[in-house]
């Protein structure tokens, strides 16, 4: 794929942080691209760079090295075409859930009633619907992280950052939420770059899935998930399923 042809291109980008004790080398060099419409999962051990790497396409941190695009134009703040889910929803406990999905609309001075109704279809796509006066201590784990992607979709961003968005929730929760994010992504078709420990999320939601090293993180492996799409709790059952979750375990235990 050539930079042109990407959403998003990282290109040898790395990162060295100055310390007390000397320059610490935190990520890469790295390259890789990801195409409109695209899934990648970004897998690797802790403290390999990934939240570096995220601050990176967030517009947050700027590279030491290297080059960052978005939709053609390089990244060097902070963009309005970025959508992020967090490990944690930071739900504002005072607000509803409505008002929850509308904040950053209302951040940017963009309130319309056209805002308001595609906060209220955001909420029908997560399954919230009959969920926009509820508060935040009224949802489950599961109903807040529901809330917070419908907040990352509603500016309609170019591509969805998703930073260990189901760490936080029980094993059944974590399922059903994969389940239905991959849901989303079918209909919704944007580009989304996860972060995530978890082989078997990364492999059951990705289009393609790139491993990083231990620190400084260098993709030492990117896996092509040939898994049909749209996939539900059998995908999970399937020996390509295994196989490939088996393959990239192979990777962090030699």
């Amino acid at each position: 794929m050539s930079q042109a042809d990407a959403k998003l291109s990282l290109r040898d980008v790395s990162v060295t942080y100055r310390t007390s004790r000397g320059p610490l080398d935190a990520l890469g060099p790295m390259s890789i691209d990801v195409a409109d419409g695209e899934f990648v999962a970004i897998l690797g051990p802790s403290g390999c760079g990934k939240s570096t790497l995220l601050k990176i396409i967030t517009g947050l941190l700027p590279p030491s090295g290297g080059d960052a695009v978005l939709n053609g134009a390089p990244i060097t703040k902070p963009r309005q075409d970025v959508g992020i889910v967090f490990q944690q929803p930071t739900l504002l406990p005072w607000r509803n859930v409505l008002d929850n999905v509308l904040e950053p609309i209302r951040v940017q001075g963009k309130y319309s009633q056209e805002m308001h109704d595609k906060a209220i279809a955001s909420l029908e796509m997560v399954g919230l619907e009959g969920f926009a006066s509820h508060y935040p201590h009224e949802l489950s784990g599961g109903m807040k992280q529901r809330v917070a992607i419908a907040r990352g979709l509603i500016h309609d961003p170019q591509l969805l950052l998703m930073d260990e968005p189901f760490a936080a929730l029980d094993a059944l929760t974590r399922e059903q939420m994969t389940i239905e994010l991959q849901e989303i992504f079918e209909r919704t078709k944007k580009s989304v770059v996860l972060i995530t420990h978890s082989i078997p999320e990364a492999v059951f939601m990705a289009d393609r899935v790139a491993v990083l090293s231990p620190r400084p993180g260098r993709i030492i492996h990117v896996e092509k998930i040939g898994l049909q799409r749209p996939r539900g709790l059998d995908t999970m059952a399937l020996p390509e399923f295994t196989a490939t979750c088996d393959r990239l375990r192979r990777l962090f235990t030699h």
